[in-house]
């Protein structure tokens, strides 16, 4: 029997020790009882691999009470804790600190690969005042390696706004 994990997060905490946030599948009955043996196991050998105290009482989440819960340690620094800018910037914290597995991405097609691209694009379309559309096309041509990405190609005037999406210049009144 396998423990689904659905999310991994680490945690720098103020007395400089690392905590682990695991979020794992809790949906059926199998995935509750590798849930509990999981944190059985983990409060078993915790003293052997020199953990503190172990949380044993799992709580039911909605995926979005979960990611809710965990984005509090990161984005604001809940209760004293540190922010994820704080966070990343620690020399002692893993390379990644928000692991979500790879099977999980694929069936999704959420990574972060794509969820930069959407950013990207989004800073485009503010840049240049486009629909998010019209962006996504710039943003399209810009990472196939046909749009010269100079500071204009972020800050485009209307003309050269028209030329990457192949259209007439806006008429301007003066």
């Amino acid at each position: 029997m396998r423990c689904t994990l659905l999310v991994r997060t680490f945690e720098r905490q103020r007395r400089g020790v690392l905590h682990i946030h695991p979020v794992l599948g809790f949906g059926t009955p199998a995935e509750r009882h590798a849930a509990h043996l999981y944190a059985g196991y983990l409060d078993k050998f915790a003293a052997h691999y020199g953990f503190a105290f172990t949380e044993r009482r799992l709580r039911k989440l909605s995926s979005k009470a979960a990611a809710a819960y965990l984005s509090a340690y990161f984005v604001t620094g809940k209760k004293g804790k540190e922010s994820l800018h704080e966070s990343v910037m620690a020399p002692d914290m893993p390379r990644s600190i928000i692991h979500v597995p790879t099977d999980l991405t694929q069936r999704s097609g959420v990574t972060m690969r794509e969820l930069r691209f959407r950013r990207f694009v989004w800073f485009i379309a503010r840049a240049a005042g486009t629909s998010l559309e019209e962006a996504r096309q710039i943003a399209m041509r810009a990472v196939a390696g046909t749009l010269d990405l100079s500071v204009d190609a972020f800050l485009p005037s209307p003309r050269h706004l028209a030329q990457i999406l192949g259209r007439e210049p806006p008429a301007v009144c003066s």
